[in-house]
């Protein structure tokens, strides 16, 4: 075999060994860009299902609010009738329970407080003398009961272990109002917000390993690598990207 063959079939081992190694390179840019496609999917579908969740939530809060002002102008209406004072207490009740849940948020209060004519129902009763007010009081406790001031300094101790047995071992019978609901509403728009900054950037990584697999075609068709040592750099960038989508959005 002449010098010259063997030359040329060096040169065509080369070229063979070149091909090998762009076709691997596109072969494993390609698993990657299926495992970012995939990912951006399903982080597009958890976005939308989310989204769903949080338009029924602001629904249910509207619904809550809306009966939180509707109970609250049917107790204005009631403190207008003649010995309405119960019926106007009572509806004023069931607006505090749908605007601050049962039992109401600390602060919380119903749309209706400030209203002129609930106030002088809502407003504590001034008594003429020391004796009556205890009295008033301690009618007051054994209607509601609450236990008197004897009482509570006595009790104090086995209320506050029954209240811890009770937290620790009974599940939360709490029914959420509207602020609450308007609170979980406003956290499950910043969790879809993060899901969809996690979704663009997989879309990204895809975009730059699309962009690698384009390089390594236009080396095999061009004979030239320069297109494929290119290609490594959007490869990493895209590799990257998907995985600080991944790791550093939390």
């Amino acid at each position: 075999m002449s010098l010259e063959e063997e030359l040329k079939e060096g040169a065509e081992r080369a070229h063979n060994s070149g091909e090998k190694r762009i076709g691997l390179t596109m072969a494993i840019v390609a698993v990657l860009l299926a495992v970012a496609t995939l990912m951006g999917h399903r982080a597009h579908t958890e976005e939308g299902l989310m989204q769903g969740k949080i338009v029924d939530e602001w629904n249910f809060y509207q619904a809550k609010h809306s009966r939180a002002h509707e109970y609250g102008a049917i107790a204005e209406v009631a403190a207008l009738l003649p010995n309405g004072k119960d019926l106007a207490l009572k509806d004023y009740k069931k607006s505090l329970d749908e605007e601050c849940g049962t039992p109401p948020e600390h602060g919380c209060s119903s749309p209706a407080r400030d209203s002129a004519l609930l106030r002088p129902f809502l407003a504590p009763a001034p008594s003429a003398t020391g004796s009556n007010e205890k009295d008033i009081n301690k009618d007051t406790s054994a209607k509601q009961g609450v236990p008197t001031e004897a009482d509570a300094a006595k009790e104090h101790g086995k209320e506050a272990t029954a209240a811890k047995e009770q937290h620790e071992n009974k599940p939360s019978s709490r029914k959420p109002g509207a602020v609450n609901i308007q609170e979980t509403a406003k956290e499950m728009e910043h969790e879809r917000e993060m899901v969809e900054r996690r979704a663009n950037y997989y879309d990204g990584a895809e975009l730059f390993l699309e962009i690698s697999i384009v390089l390594c075609s236009i080396a095999l068709l061009a004979e030239a690598k320069l297109f494929w040592q290119l290609s490594f750099i959007s490869s990493i960038l895209g590799v990257c990207v998907a995985l600080f989508g991944f790791l550093g959005l939390h």
